[in-house]
């Protein structure tokens, strides 16, 4: 028979485990924000047993529950609650925010009791900081309280010496007494329980004047300050990041008035502004313009109108169709408003029109504004896209609205600049200088101004002229490099044009003026080499000089270009002969083999120097034939390829690029890059894509380039095509040459509809798909055109081939059918009423 064990442990207490499990729902309530179960869970605990720990937790679940209903504006359930907190809890009943609650609430004889028993109890040395306290607490409630009140308080409180003070800087803020409100604040000490409405109405002063200086004030100020409910509405105002209509939209409508007053807007926008505050940030125009449409009839009319004017353009459904739905826009905002409606839609024609209407009405007014207005619209149409080239060079229409934008408004440098740079471009250089005097009448110290001035003057060989202006320039831009290299080198140039005519003298001093604004490695040795050649043939110092400038430019195949180059300009004829006799005086050996090292340091020069026409004899005449060998063997990876191409294409060395390009093309096939340099090459020898084969494997690397989505490449391809454009092929522009298409003058007989179809798609595949459309619409009509698009089926790319059958259909009836001719019927003139006589018949 088994004997029980002495030491059997006992089993946990019941009462323990459901203590330690009420204790843990207790805290789970509490950190949830369930203060009523938690203050019932506590209060069960307590009956068990009054633990320090579980008292604090009632104490927070009760304080949770009375600032909740506090929130809610259930100031006198708050209190109440506050008083069973202390009565349970044993914690002080005026803490935290007990006072202010019986302020709000009204109760202020009970607050200045306890202050007066306060005031005779506490010791000497805690006076000062709780008095300080309740009085601050209570200085927002006595400034409006009756004067009863306010007698129970001494006379030697600083509520009571400093009230007169607080309500006459209320008074001049509000009549906008700036000297008396200066000097009411200044009586009003550091200290004193209004030293916060001190720092708000500091603050309200400067949200006029200067913002950051208001932040800055509120930012000195508590959050939880006795007179934040009236710092409140210029806190949100305030807010970083401009996200005030939010924290507006918190406040209550006393304060939401005062922030309206601040902003110095009407009562009547807070509806909207509590509609916009609900919004997202990111809410769609069309939205936007709704929610206006809701509330328009609060706001004042001129505000209406401007709102529609910033709206219209982006609504969907309404909007421009609508002038009148709010606000009164008038016909010039309406023409603007639907300008902006059909430029957004992508039709540029369409909206350059409703913009040249408006401008015309604009332009005639006698308004300043108006003419402004005129002004910056004629500016958006001259530089938008159409009427400005790859380069962001304008067009001859572009130009001309930027001339009568100036007869409107002088008031934009960058104006004048792009008309100086466009008759520049153009080669007339009277208009360009006219155009830069008139700009340095407005703006005499405008830097691009000045630097557009130093280029007309090279550009009209007034290098006097270009220096003086460019010292002036360099006066206000010491660090404008452009400038010292543009006169510098043109200076050069002038060097080299001396030494072709013979006059050494003069070269030499060219030189010398050079040296004042060169400063690179690359600029001493072009003055080296041009120096050397003012000496002369066969000396020393020629040697030497032609010598130092080839070390200047590293030598190798890169500085015999530079040499050949700069000979071409110098001297009238430069032969093989002349070339191996130059290149030897500097001490270059022409018979020395080009290794790819060689090769990519002229690339790099080709990539830095400025391609110019080719004068005589070619410059690689004596490396061209192992140049072009080396572009068969495969010396270089895909991407030196690709720069080498770059490099040689930029100075028009067709030949060597189309080596190149072909070799790479069989060693990196899917590399659409080297199709486009290869064809690229070819037009740039025939000016044309002649082979039927350039014509397609160039589409397809431009559908390559586009899955790839290498937009720059989709670009050059594009360009390359527009090139390629003749005006003469079928009669129309716009319409790329087609290998096996024929060329007009043609017979209308031998037009058909596959021929015509392959030039419309032609067409919409070069981006003209939207005119097609629009055209097509036009002359076919509305009705069918609507019935095409419902036959369609929804299916968009059926819809444009059924319509591109259609149209190409109708034009070939239309050329081989022309309407019979009909002679014109001559009637006899009849006889005149007896009596009326001949009417020519004086």
């Amino acid at each position: 028979m088994s004997r029980k064990s002495a030491h059997q442990a006992k089993p946990p207490s019941v009462a323990a485990s459901s203590s330690d499990a009420q204790e843990r729902l207790a805290l789970v309530h509490l950190e949830k924000g369930r203060y009523r179960d938690a203050i019932d869970a506590f209060k069960a605990l307590l009956k068990t047993q009054r633990r320090p720990d579980w008292l604090a937790g009632l104490a927070s679940a009760y304080a949770g529950r009375a600032q909740g209903l506090a929130a809610k504006d259930m100031r006198r359930e708050a209190i109440e609650l506050w008083r069973s907190r202390a009565e349970h809890c044993g914690t002080p009943l005026w803490e935290g925010p007990y006072v202010g609650w019986m302020v709000a609430q009204g109760r202020l004889a009970d607050v200045l009791g306890y202050l007066a028993t306060r005031r005779a109890a506490a010791p000497a040395a805690q006076r000062n900081d709780e008095i300080a306290s309740l009085e601050a607490r209570l200085a927002p409630a006595l400034l409006v309280a009756d004067d009863a009140i306010v007698a129970r308080l001494p006379a030697e409180s600083q509520l009571v010496q400093h009230r007169v003070f607080a309500q006459a800087a209320l008074a001049a803020y509000a009549r906008k007494d700036a000297p008396a409100l200066e000097g009411a604040l200044a009586a009003i000490p550091f200290r004193s329980p209004y030293r916060d409405l001190r720092l708000v109405l500091k603050a309200m002063v400067l949200w006029e004047t200067d913002q950051d200086a208001a932040r800055l004030a509120m930012d000195r100020l508590p959050a939880d300050g006795p007179f934040e409910p009236l710092a409140a509405p210029l806190r949100a105002l305030l807010a970083p990041g401009g996200n005030w209509s939010r924290l507006w939209a918190t406040l209550n409508k006393e304060q939401q008035t005062i922030a309206l007053d601040l902003l110095g807007c009407p009562p009547a926008f807070a509806p909207l502004l509590r509609a916009l505050a609900d919004t997202d940030a990111d809410v769609a125009p069309s939205a936007l313009f709704d929610l206006v449409q809701r509330h328009a009839r609060d706001l004042p009319s001129s505000l209406a109108t401007r709102l529609w004017q910033w709206l219209a353009p982006w609504a969907v459904r309404r909007g421009c169709a609508s002038p009148r739905i709010f606000g009164s826009p008038s016909p010039v905002v309406q023409e603007c408003a639907t300008a902006l409606a059909v430029e957004i839609k992508g039709e540029w024609g369409h909206a350059e029109e409703h913009w040249s209407d408006a401008v015309d009405v604009l332009a005639s007014s006698k308004d300043a504004d108006d003419r402004l207005r005129a002004a910056l619209i004629l500016r958006h149409m001259a530089l938008h896209g159409e009427h400005l080239s790859r380069d962001g060079v304008l067009d001859d229409v572009g130009a001309d609205m930027l001339t009568k934008s100036l007869q409107n408004d002088l008031g934009d440098p960058d104006i004048h600049v792009r008309l100086v740079r466009f008759w520049r471009c153009k080669g007339d250089l009277k208009r360009a200088r006219e155009r830069l005097d008139a700009g340095l009448g407005q703006f005499p110290d405008h830097v691009a101004l000045l630097a557009e001035g130093v280029e007309t003057a090279l550009a009209a060989s007034a290098f006097k002229k270009a220096a003086s202006t460019a010292r002036r320039l360099l006066e206000l831009d010491p660090l404008n490099s452009k400038v010292r290299s543009l006169v510098g080198k043109a200076h050069l140039s002038h060097a080299g044009k001396q030494i072709a005519a013979d006059k050494l003298a003069a070269a030499k001093k060219e030189i010398e003026e050079a040296g004042n604004w060169l400063t690179t490695s690359v600029d001493q040795g072009r003055m080296q080499l041009l120096l050397a050649w003012t000496e002369p043939t066969g000396s020393a110092e020629r040697r030497r000089l032609a010598q130092l400038a080839v070390a200047a430019w590293g030598g190798g195949l890169a500085a015999a270009w530079r040499l050949l180059r700069e000979a071409q300009g110098a001297f009238a004829r430069v032969g093989v002969t002349a070339s191996e006799s130059l290149l030897g005086e500097a001490g270059i050996d022409t018979a020395k083999a080009v290794t790819p090292a060689d090769l990519l340091e002229w690339v790099q020069v080709l990539e830095q120097e400025t391609p110019m026409v080719r004068k005589g004899q070619d410059p690689l005449a004596l490396w061209r034939k192992a140049i072009l060998g080396m572009a068969a063997t495969p010396v270089f990876d895909a991407e030196s390829t690709v720069r080498v191409c770059e490099a040689l294409g930029r100075h028009e060395e067709h030949d060597l690029v189309e080596k190149f390009a072909n070799a790479a093309r069989k060693r990196w096939p899917d590399r659409p890059i080297f199709v486009y340099h290869a064809v690229a090459a070819r037009f740039g020898k025939k000016r044309c894509i002649d082979s039927k084969q350039d014509y397609d494997d160039l589409e397809r690397a431009l559908d390559h380039a586009r899955r790839n989505k290498d937009r720059r490449l989709v670009m050059r391809i594009d360009a390359l095509f527009e090139d390629d454009e003749d005006m003469s092929d079928f009669g129309a522009p716009g319409l790329p040459s087609r290998p096996g298409v024929p060329k007009l003058p043609l017979n209308p007989g031998q037009l058909t509809p596959d021929m015509v179809r392959e030039m419309i798609e032609l067409s919409i595949k070069g981006g003209g798909e939207k005119a097609f459309l629009k055209g097509a619409r036009t002359n076919l009509g509305d009705a069918l055109y609507r019935a095409i698009e419902k036959a369609s089926g929804g299916n968009h790319a059926a819809f444009v081939r059924n319509l591109v059958n259609l149209v190409a259909e109708s034009i070939v009836a239309d050329v081989a059918a022309p309407p019979p001719f009909v002679p014109a019927t001559i009637s006899k003139p009849k006889k005149p009423v007896p009596g009326q006589g001949n009417m020519f018949n004086e």
